[in-house]
């Protein structure tokens, strides 16, 4: 038996790839909501306020979504007996009264991330789903893509010895590609802007892979002329174990796509890879360049294996998307899900070293 979905959130840029996940998954979308706006599913594809140049060449939303019952108020929608799993992607300010809700009704939630504005805003509801037992989790797809997962196994392994260092970016295009007057782009909603909104997916991941988490920040802002959030952020950190890392993240490209770029240094290996792919992007393969000084290796010190990546299942960004989300629904009832709400919690608590870095100037500790 399939799971029911309610969907909050329409008028939001990465609404056309999540309705292409959800249509091939073994699910129904029952009901969806846009707060405040009465939403015709007959001619969803009609909403064209979506902020972003991310969308999803033939799927018609309006298909998945016929028959869907329409509510207004989200919390209305949590609270529909046919709901199982609310999948939200609205503002942050109000994200965490929308989940409250749906703990209350026992409906287990996807959010999009970061999921709140601060882990203040987090912390309170968090408790009270883990001890409801119901599942919150953000998406934090990186932790099912191919490469990533490759390099957390080797250092778990150990492969890499000591790890010294790790180095990140994730630039996007620029904030002349984006509808400003969204609310993602608005302070007093999201808080932040790059660092908030595309920072997140790596500020997660490479913490992910080294299984090792941030300790404490230093951050500095480049503020954006277009929108009162910032346009780029550039991060030093430090792990518990001592690891010492760089992140780059902005709004800077003049063309679509991503220009992603990850490296990580250890006493006896170090890789190099974009990790990234997308179908904006022109090669279907993503490299990692591994150099080790393993007595294996010592005919070719340096390899590079390429993994493929593929589109079938999702068009916009590559298949693994579509396995995290499949992971996800696969395991929301049990939480044993790729990400958790305590994941989402850990990458608020960074971010808001980051941003308290930025308007007070030197290394600022992660909360606990």
């Amino acid at each position: 038996m399939g799971v029911n979905i309610g969907y909050v959130g329409i008028d939001h840029h990465h609404r056309d790839p999540y309705f292409a996940v959800a249509s091939q998954l073994d699910a129904t979308v029952t009901a969806v909501c846009e707060p405040g706006r009465r939403v015709d599913v007959a001619n969803i594809a009609a909403m064209d306020d979506r902020p972003d140049e991310v969308t999803t060449e033939g799927q018609d939303a309006s298909e998945l979504v016929a028959g869907a019952a329409v509510y207004e108020d989200p919390h209305e929608l949590v609270a529909d007996e046919t709901v199982d799993v609310v999948w939200i992607t609205y503002r942050s300010d109000e994200t965490p009264a929308i989940i409250e809700s749906a703990v209350e009704n026992g409906v287990h939630v996807i959010s999009e991330k970061p999921i709140a504005r601060t882990a203040d805003d987090l912390a309170a509801v968090a408790e009270r789903a883990k001890e409801a037992g119901v599942t919150v989790s953000p998406t934090m797809y990186y932790r099912r893509n191919p490469v990533a997962m490759e390099l957390r196994d080797r250092v778990s392994e150990g492969f890499f010895g000591d790890v010294w260092t790790v180095d990140g970016r994730f630039n996007a295009s620029q904030l002349s590609f984006r509808d400003t007057d969204h609310y993602i782009y608005d302070r007093e909603t999201s808080r932040g802007g790059a660092l908030q909104w595309v920072g997140p997916h790596w500020v997660d991941m490479m913490p992910w892979i080294l299984d090792d988490p941030i300790a404490r920040v230093n951050a500095q802002f480049h503020e954006a002329e277009e929108a009162d959030v910032e346009a780029g952020a550039v991060l030093q950190f430090e792990t518990e174990d001592g690891t010492l890392g760089t992140y780059h993240t902005g709004y800077y490209l003049s063309d679509r796509g991503k220009d992603t770029h990850f490296g990580l240094y250890g006493t006896d290996a170090q890789a190099l890879t974009p990790l990234h792919h997308d179908s904006l992007q022109h090669e279907p393969t993503v490299p990692l360049d591994i150099t080790s000084e393993h007595p294996d290796w010592t005919a070719a010190p340096k390899r590079t294996v390429e993994f493929e990546f593929t589109y079938d299942r999702f068009p916009a960004w590559g298949d693994f998307v579509q396995d995290y989300f499949e992971d996800y629904f696969a395991g929301y009832e049990t939480g044993d899900v790729p990400a958790t709400v305590d994941d989402a919690l850990q990458l608020l608590r960074v971010l808001d070293a980051a941003y308290e870095s930025g308007e007070r100037g030197g290394w600022v500790d992660v909360a606990d």
